[in-house]
Protein backbone atom coordinates (compact mmCIF):
# COMPACT_ATOMS: atom_id res chain seq x y z
CA UNK A 1 0.00 0.00 0.00
CA UNK A 2 1.05 3.58 -0.60
CA UNK A 3 0.67 6.56 1.72
CA UNK A 4 -1.51 9.32 0.26
CA UNK A 5 -0.31 12.92 0.12
CA UNK A 6 -1.39 16.24 -1.27
CA UNK A 7 0.33 19.58 -1.76
CA UNK A 8 -0.21 22.67 0.38
CA UNK A 9 1.23 26.19 0.35
CA UNK A 10 3.50 27.31 3.18
CA UNK A 11 2.00 30.14 5.23
CA UNK A 12 3.05 33.45 3.67
CA UNK A 13 5.46 35.83 5.36
CA UNK A 14 4.80 38.94 3.34
CA UNK A 15 5.41 37.13 0.05
CA UNK A 16 2.95 36.72 -2.79
CA UNK A 17 0.71 33.72 -2.00
CA UNK A 18 1.00 32.38 -5.57
CA UNK A 19 4.78 32.29 -5.22
CA UNK A 20 4.90 30.79 -1.73
CA UNK A 21 6.62 27.41 -1.56
CA UNK A 22 4.70 24.14 -1.56
CA UNK A 23 5.05 21.25 0.84
CA UNK A 24 3.70 17.70 0.78
CA UNK A 25 1.51 16.51 3.66
CA UNK A 26 -0.06 13.14 4.35
CA UNK A 27 -3.83 13.03 3.94
CA UNK A 28 -6.45 10.31 4.46
CA UNK A 29 -4.69 9.18 7.64
CA UNK A 30 -6.58 6.84 9.92
CA UNK A 31 -5.96 6.05 13.57
CA UNK A 32 -5.13 2.37 14.02
CA UNK A 33 -6.57 1.30 17.36
CA UNK A 34 -5.56 -1.59 19.59
CA UNK A 35 -8.32 -3.98 18.48
CA UNK A 36 -7.18 -3.77 14.87
CA UNK A 37 -3.53 -4.33 15.81
CA UNK A 38 -4.52 -7.30 17.97
CA UNK A 39 -6.46 -8.86 15.08
CA UNK A 40 -3.65 -8.25 12.56
CA UNK A 41 -0.95 -9.67 14.87
CA UNK A 42 -3.03 -12.78 15.60
CA UNK A 43 -3.49 -13.34 11.86
CA UNK A 44 0.26 -13.27 11.13
CA UNK A 45 1.34 -15.30 14.17
CA UNK A 46 0.40 -18.41 16.13
CA UNK A 47 -1.02 -16.34 19.00
CA UNK A 48 -4.75 -15.95 19.55
CA UNK A 49 -6.21 -12.45 19.66
CA UNK A 50 -6.78 -12.94 23.43
CA UNK A 51 -3.08 -13.82 23.88
CA UNK A 52 -1.99 -10.74 21.93
CA UNK A 53 -4.37 -8.44 23.84
CA UNK A 54 -3.17 -9.86 27.17
CA UNK A 55 0.47 -9.44 26.17
CA UNK A 56 -0.05 -5.85 25.02
CA UNK A 57 -1.86 -5.01 28.27
CA UNK A 58 1.00 -6.49 30.31
CA UNK A 59 3.49 -4.59 28.13
CA UNK A 60 1.60 -1.30 28.65
CA UNK A 61 1.53 -1.92 32.41
CA UNK A 62 5.30 -2.51 32.54
CA UNK A 63 5.96 0.59 30.40
CA UNK A 64 3.83 2.68 32.75
CA UNK A 65 5.70 1.33 35.80
CA UNK A 66 9.20 1.94 34.42
CA UNK A 67 8.39 5.37 32.99
CA UNK A 68 6.88 6.41 36.35
CA UNK A 69 10.22 5.44 37.95
CA UNK A 70 12.03 7.76 35.55
CA UNK A 71 13.51 4.95 33.45
CA UNK A 72 14.16 5.11 29.71
CA UNK A 73 12.55 2.28 27.77
CA UNK A 74 14.38 1.15 24.66
CA UNK A 75 12.61 -1.13 22.22
CA UNK A 76 15.22 -2.37 19.77
CA UNK A 77 14.15 -1.67 16.22
CA UNK A 78 11.38 0.68 17.36
CA UNK A 79 12.85 3.47 19.50
CA UNK A 80 13.09 4.88 23.01
CA UNK A 81 10.49 6.33 25.38
CA UNK A 82 11.20 8.68 28.27
CA UNK A 83 9.31 11.14 30.47
CA UNK A 84 9.94 14.89 30.53
CA UNK A 85 9.07 17.17 33.44
CA UNK A 86 7.84 20.70 34.08
CA UNK A 87 8.08 23.03 37.05
CA UNK A 88 7.21 26.68 37.84
CA UNK A 89 9.51 29.29 36.25
CA UNK A 90 11.23 30.21 39.53
CA UNK A 91 14.82 31.46 39.78
CA UNK A 92 15.59 30.23 43.31
CA UNK A 93 16.32 26.51 43.23
CA UNK A 94 15.37 26.13 46.92
CA UNK A 95 11.80 27.18 46.08
CA UNK A 96 11.36 24.39 43.52
CA UNK A 97 10.44 21.56 45.88
CA UNK A 98 9.42 18.06 44.72
CA UNK A 99 5.69 18.85 45.12
CA UNK A 100 6.03 21.53 42.38
CA UNK A 101 7.63 19.20 39.84
CA UNK A 102 5.09 17.65 37.48
CA UNK A 103 4.87 15.17 34.62
CA UNK A 104 4.93 16.94 31.23
CA UNK A 105 4.82 14.34 28.47
CA UNK A 106 6.22 11.08 27.13
CA UNK A 107 8.86 11.57 24.44
CA UNK A 108 9.44 9.02 21.70
CA UNK A 109 12.64 8.91 19.65
CA UNK A 110 12.44 6.67 16.58
CA UNK A 111 15.22 4.10 16.13
CA UNK A 112 17.61 4.32 13.18
CA UNK A 113 16.42 0.91 11.97
CA UNK A 114 12.78 1.99 11.80
CA UNK A 115 13.75 5.28 10.11
CA UNK A 116 15.67 3.36 7.45
CA UNK A 117 12.70 1.04 6.85
CA UNK A 118 10.36 4.04 6.46
CA UNK A 119 12.69 5.65 3.91
CA UNK A 120 11.32 3.08 1.46
CA UNK A 121 7.70 4.24 1.91
CA UNK A 122 5.67 4.45 -1.29
CA UNK A 123 3.55 7.53 -1.95
CA UNK A 124 0.69 8.42 -4.25
CA UNK A 125 -0.98 11.76 -4.91
CA UNK A 126 -4.48 12.13 -3.48
CA UNK A 127 -7.00 11.46 -6.25
CA UNK A 128 -9.57 13.92 -4.87
CA UNK A 129 -7.82 16.85 -6.58
CA UNK A 130 -5.65 19.78 -5.60
CA UNK A 131 -5.84 21.07 -2.04
CA UNK A 132 -4.06 24.34 -2.84
CA UNK A 133 -7.37 26.22 -2.67
CA UNK A 134 -8.66 24.13 0.22
CA UNK A 135 -12.11 22.65 0.76
CA UNK A 136 -15.23 24.73 1.29
CA UNK A 137 -16.63 24.73 4.86
CA UNK A 138 -19.49 22.46 3.79
CA UNK A 139 -17.13 19.98 2.11
CA UNK A 140 -14.93 19.91 5.22
CA UNK A 141 -17.95 19.12 7.38
CA UNK A 142 -19.08 16.39 4.97
CA UNK A 143 -15.59 14.85 5.16
CA UNK A 144 -15.71 14.90 8.97
CA UNK A 145 -19.13 13.19 9.09
CA UNK A 146 -18.06 10.58 6.52
CA UNK A 147 -14.92 9.80 8.55
CA UNK A 148 -16.94 9.38 11.77
CA UNK A 149 -19.43 7.08 10.01
CA UNK A 150 -16.51 4.92 8.86
CA UNK A 151 -14.28 4.92 11.97
CA UNK A 152 -16.67 5.76 14.82
CA UNK A 153 -14.91 8.87 16.11
CA UNK A 154 -12.57 11.63 14.95
CA UNK A 155 -9.89 13.67 16.75
CA UNK A 156 -8.81 17.23 15.95
CA UNK A 157 -5.58 15.89 14.45
CA UNK A 158 -7.46 13.48 12.18
CA UNK A 159 -9.76 16.34 11.18
CA UNK A 160 -6.71 18.42 10.15
CA UNK A 161 -5.38 15.48 8.16
CA UNK A 162 -8.50 14.63 6.15
CA UNK A 163 -9.26 18.27 5.35
CA UNK A 164 -5.70 19.57 5.00
CA UNK A 165 -6.47 22.47 7.30
CA UNK A 166 -5.05 24.16 10.38
CA UNK A 167 -5.92 23.12 13.93
CA UNK A 168 -7.83 26.40 14.35
CA UNK A 169 -10.02 25.66 11.31
CA UNK A 170 -10.55 22.04 12.38
CA UNK A 171 -11.73 23.13 15.84
CA UNK A 172 -14.06 25.69 14.25
CA UNK A 173 -15.61 23.02 11.96
CA UNK A 174 -16.03 20.59 14.86
CA UNK A 175 -17.58 23.28 17.07
CA UNK A 176 -20.07 24.17 14.29
CA UNK A 177 -21.05 20.51 13.88
CA UNK A 178 -21.61 20.27 17.64
CA UNK A 179 -23.77 23.42 17.52
CA UNK A 180 -25.70 21.90 14.60
CA UNK A 181 -26.25 18.85 16.86
CA UNK A 182 -24.75 16.47 14.31
CA UNK A 183 -21.85 15.35 16.50
CA UNK A 184 -21.01 15.25 20.22
CA UNK A 185 -17.74 15.93 22.00
CA UNK A 186 -16.30 13.21 24.25
CA UNK A 187 -13.28 13.21 26.53
CA UNK A 188 -11.11 16.07 27.73
CA UNK A 189 -8.00 17.88 26.50
CA UNK A 190 -5.64 15.49 24.66
CA UNK A 191 -8.22 12.67 24.82
CA UNK A 192 -10.97 14.70 23.15
CA UNK A 193 -12.72 13.02 20.22
CA UNK A 194 -16.03 13.45 18.46
CA UNK A 195 -18.76 11.00 17.52
CA UNK A 196 -22.15 11.13 15.85
CA UNK A 197 -25.03 12.38 17.97
CA UNK A 198 -27.32 9.45 18.72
Amino acid sequence: MAATYNLFRNPGHGEDEKNSKLHARLVKQTTIRIDRLVEEISQISSFSSADVKGLLEAFRSRMEFHLSCGDIIELEGLGTFNVSLKCPPLTDEKKIVPSLVRFSKVNFRCSGLLKNKLKNMRFERDSSGSRLKGFSPERRKQNILAYIRTYGTISTKECCSINGCSKHMALKDLKNLVLEQKIVRRGLRHNTHYGLKE
